[in-house]
Formats: C-alpha cells, sequence, structure tokens
C-alpha cells in the first residue's frame, strides 16, 4: 500500500504535465492578458495623472510669476500715486503758505496806511484844538478881535510851527 505512493506512473506523469500546460495556457489566456491590459491601462492613467499634475505645476507657476508681476507693478504704482499726491500736497501748501503771506503783507501795508491816516487825522484834529487854543489866549493877551486874515495866518504860521516840531 505505500509502495503505490512512491511509485512513478508514466501516464499519470504526461496528465499531470498536459493538465499544468492547460492550465497555464488557460490562465494566460484568461487571466494574465486582462491583468495585463488593466495594468497597463493603470499605469497610462497614473502616467495622465502625473502629466496632468505637471501641467497644473506649470501653470500654477506661472499664474504665480504672473501675480508677482502685476502685484510689483500695482506697488510701484499705489508709491508712484503716493509721490504725486505727496508733491501736489507740497505745492498746495506752499501756495497756502504764500497766499497768506501776500494777505498778511496786505493787511500789514493796509494797516500801516490806517495808522498813518488816523496819525493825520490826530494831527489835524490837535492843531486845529491847538490853533482854536492859540487863538483863544492870542484874543484873551490882545483882547482885541482879530481879523479873519490874520487869524489865518496865525494859524498857518503855528501848524507850520507844530509840524516842525512832530
Amino acid at each position: 500500500m505505500y509502495q503505490a505512493l512512491v511509485s512513478f506512473n508514466y501516464w499519470t506523469f504526461i496528465a499531470q504535465i498536459c493538465n499544468l500546460l492547460l492550465q497555464m495556457f488557460l490562465f494566460k489566456k484568461f487571466l494574465f492578458e486582462p491583468v495585463k491590459k488593466i495594468i497597463a491601462q493603470r499605469q497610462a492613467e497614473v502616467g495622465q495623472l502625473y502629466s496632468d499634475a505637471e501641467e497644473a505645476k506649470q501653470s500654477a507657476e506661472h499664474d504665480k510669476a504672473e501675480y508677482s508681476e502685476k502685484l510689483l507693478a500695482a506697488n510701484e504704482e499705489a508709491a508712484s500715486i503716493v509721490r504725486t499726491a505727496t508733491e501736489r500736497a507740497g505745492r498746495q501748501g506752499d501756495e497756502i503758505v504764500q497766499e497768506a503771506q501776500h494777505k498778511a503783507q496786505a493787511m500789514l501795508k493796509k494797516a500801516d496806511e490806517d495808522i498813518a491816516l488816523e496819525r493825520a487825522k490826530a494831527m489835524n484834529e490837535i492843531k486845529n484844538d491847538i490853533s482854536q487854543m492859540a487863538l483863544d489866549i492870542a484874543e484873551k493877551v490882545v483882547e482885541k478881535e482879530i481879523r479873519a486874515e490874520d487869524h489865518k495866518a496865525l494859524i498857518e504860521d503855528f501848524i507850520a510851527s507844530v509840524g516842525e516840531d512832530a
């Protein structure tokens, strides 16, 4: 009985070999070929994903470079606008200061003119008052009536002498 397990039968060996070859053929035909196709398809999909990812990466880098350029241009434009506004504000400030200086000078000139006019008025009033006092004093001293021509001459002499003293 144990001997049948160890014995060698050629027909069984040939049948087993044929069975093995038949199984290999069937596996290759129905299993390995479809599996190879699926693997090849998946490799193509993975390759496509990698190429799409590379394209997306390049597109993102291009967009980033374009964004950086636009940001730099926007910063330069903003700096230019600020610089222009600062210059304009400086010019307007200078104009305002000059206008205020001109107004101040005009006001000083008008004040000087007003002072001169008031001084002249005050001097005239003082001259009139002084001439009236002088006339009153002269009348009392002389106790006589002075003619209008003499009066006028005395006033003008007195005014001239007061004007020289002032």
